[in-house]
């Protein structure tokens, strides 16, 4: 026997869904959609819409670049600049935007600066600088330059070779002995430059280390402004020879032997000795001994000054005493 219960739960109702709203109408819902429809593609549509606005909307405004322009000199014949040299000139340049990101300073001519008539304080105005069309110059760095020219000479000048460093031990430069070739050369330029020049120098010329003659190339090197009628280096000779320096006492030869070398007072009584020439033959004569000697007639005067000498100098090799002179006189 089924109980009621049983029965009853077996007929329970079926549970129905429930059914769609109605579709919402009306402003609101349209606005909502308008907006987030579709959303990324309406955001690059307004990136591209952005961009082409400012790049339209900014091509027709002012801007302003900095640039440099060089400069050029007319001067009247045979003369020749002598005041600071202006080379180049900065410049402010405005203009459309447009037009500006087409500017190159490269394609602007020189500015030219007429002193053919005349010298002194020349203005740099805008009107001598050849823009593009559309672009103006706002400032000028700097706003003038001064001009001064004096004549041109010409002047024929000896080369002078500049030596420097240390030959080797026991060894020095000749002393004036270095030549050029050629040995003078034709300078031209400012006159009051020129006509104060006797020389112009080459470069410097090592010796470091050398221990005999040798040659080499060497550039001239005239003052600013001074051209050279020379082409290239020159050609010079440095000769290197064996030194010796040392000091030696002075030895006195009477005539006659008069008067012993003890009565005598040599003042000073020690000079310098300097040797220059073949090292062999300086080394054979230092060896012997180094002998600066000074010759006197028989009864010479107090306080004679005598000329020193070195005994037995072979040939080629130069002597220099330091003091060429000595005083002799007698004790008392």
């Amino acid at each position: 026997m089924r109980r009621r219960y049983d029965t009853v739960g077996a007929f329970r109702p079926a549970v129905r869904p429930e059914p769609e709203p109605p579709p919402r109408t009306g402003a609101g819902h349209w606005l909502r959609g308008a907006l987030t429809d579709h959303l990324g593609l309406k955001l690059l549509a307004l990136v591209l819409t952005l961009t082409v606005f400012l790049v339209v909307g900014s091509s027709d405004e002012e801007r302003e670049i900095r640039a440099t322009v060089g400069v050029r000199y007319v001067l009247p014949e045979g003369k020749v600049l002598v005041s600071d040299r202006l080379d180049e000139v900065r410049l402010t340049i405005k203009g459309p935007w447009r037009r500006i990101k087409r500017f190159d300073e490269r394609e602007l001519d020189q500015i030219t600066i007429d002193a053919s008539k005349r010298s002194g304080e020349v203005t740099i105005t805008p009107d001598m600088i050849d823009l593009p069309d559309g672009l103006s110059v706002s400032s000028i760095e700097p706003r003038s330059v001064r001009v001064a020219f004096e004549n041109r000479i010409a002047k024929q000048v000896e080369v002078r070779p500049v030596i420097t460093g240390r030959p080797a031990h026991g060894y020095a430069v000749v002393q004036s002995g270095e030549r050029a070739e050629p040995a003078t050369v034709v300078v031209r330029g400012a006159e009051s430059v020129v006509s104060a020049m006797s020389q112009v120098r080459t470069q410097d010329i090592a010796v470091d280390g050398r221990s005999a003659d040798f040659e080499v190339e060497a550039t001239l090197l005239p003052p600013h402004g001074v051209d050279l009628d020379w082409a290239g280096s020159v050609l010079v000779r440095v000769p290197i020879a064996g030194r010796w320096v040392g000091a030696a006492e002075v030895v006195a030869l009477v005539e006659g032997g008069a008067v012993p070398p003890s009565r005598l007072v040599i003042e000073p009584g020690e000079v310098e000795v300097e040797l220059t020439g073949s090292r062999p033959a300086i080394d054979r004569l230092v060896a012997q001994g180094v002998r600066p000697t000074i010759k006197l007639p028989r009864g010479f005067a107090d306080g004679t000054r005598a000329e020193v000498a070195v005994d037995g100098v072979p040939s080629g090799v130069q002597v220099v005493v330091r003091p060429a002179e000595v005083r002799v006189g007698l004790k008392r």
